[in-house]
């Protein structure tokens, strides 16, 4: 019985990740199903190559040490759920439990240095974790470790297999959905531009967006688009393009999904693609780069348009194709809300503690 779950996370995060993310849905709700979930972050460490922003983001850990789930405003957090903030990831700062839950591959190369009494190990795989990474050999060889995987893609399930892990190792677990946030608008109400995330990510590739918005610009000068993002708002952008930052959950839905005819996603690489799926399931049409996570719910002129990675010229015209042609559009989010429909935390946490439990 997997009473007892760790979940352990490489920092603490400062703004949404999408990654951390699933984990805090997971303690939610595995807490909810009656297990005892700490979640483990360690300290900033990375800045010290920057001394002073070393120093602010550690005493910003010191204070966030206090009341941790108030520091996450942008996803409520069970209080039942431990939120620990460590020095180190080492052995003796990871408590006790039943099971042992890595999510970056920095933190699965613990796994093999814990104790029986730390719990059975996983590793749970998001991406393939090799941006800003100079030789991926070190990310390959913590996938390789002989610890059950859990992947959320089909696509980082292939990923693992063709690097040579097997496949009785891994279990593809999709992520859910919050459909109390993301869903169509009651009624019916007009719909126009495009929506799209602007990241300092080089995986999400937002020159090859920008370029491609400006294609369809010089042919539909009335497009508006509404970008979002983390980050500040980058320099140049046109005046076309309205730009908000750090909206998430219902406000995100509310100001961006909701109010935009298409959604325009143009990442190189994705191990799921949450913004795609939230914005099919708040009613705007995809237009898609084939960036394997998204290739799970995302299926060429049934329910998104997807393009070559890479590819302006491409997303413009697919763009152009959908504020064309509003039949269409009509038909690609249908036939998308059937299938976000189906994106569910619940059926997908139960899934996983059978998975646990199935080890313990």
């Amino acid at each position: 019985m997997a009473s007892r779950v760790t979940f352990i996370l490489p920092v603490f995060p400062r703004t949404p990740i999408g990654g951390f993310r699933v984990v805090y849905e997971y303690a939610n709700r595995l807490t909810a199903l009656g297990c005892q979930v700490t979640v483990v972050h360690e300290r900033w460490r990375e800045g010290r190559r920057h001394p002073l922003r070393h120093l602010r983001e550690q005493a910003r850990d010191h204070r966030n040490t206090r009341d941790p789930h108030r520091a996450i405003p942008w996803l409520p957090i069970d209080p039942r759920v431990r939120l620990l903030i460590v020095p180190t990831l080492t052995p003796g700062h990871i408590p006790p439990a039943d099971v042992v839950v890595a999510t970056h591959w920095r933190t699965a190369t613990l796994l093999p240095r814990l104790t029986p009494a730390h719990g059975v190990p996983f590793h749970l795989v998001q991406g393939y974790e090799t941006w800003n990474v100079a030789d991926p050999a070190p990310v390959d060889e913590a996938l390789l470790l002989p610890i059950p995987k859990i992947t959320v893609s089909t696509h980082l399930t292939r990923i693992l297999t063709d690097l040579g892990v097997h496949s009785g190792q891994i279990t593809t677990i999709p992520n859910g959905l919050d459909h109390t946030i993301y869903h169509p608008p009651p009624r019916a109400q007009p719909r126009a531009g495009v929506a799209v995330l602007l990241s300092d990510s080089t995986a999400k590739d937002s020159p090859t967006a920008l370029a491609a918005l400006r294609q369809v610009h010089a042919k539909h000068p009335g497009l508006q688009v509404r970008a979002f993002g983390v980050i500040p708002k980058p320099h140049h952008l046109p005046p076309w393009i309205d730009y908000a930052q750090g909206l998430t959950g219902k406000a995100l839905a509310d100001r961006v999904y909701r109010q935009s005819a298409i959604y325009l996603c143009s990442s190189s690489t994705e191990g799921w693609g949450f913004p795609a799926a939230e914005a099919m399931a708040c009613g705007a049409a995809v237009v898609s780069t084939r960036n394997g996570g998204v290739e799970d719910f995302c299926h060429h002129n049934k329910n998104a348009l997807l393009v070559k990675v890479g590819d302006p010229t491409a997303m413009a015209d697919a763009i152009l194709r959908l504020l064309r042609n509003e039949t269409l559009r009509t038909h690609l989010t249908t036939a998308a809300q059937a299938t976000t429909a189906t994106m569910d935390w619940q059926s997908s946490a139960t899934k996983l503690l059978t998975t646990l439990e199935k080890a313990t």
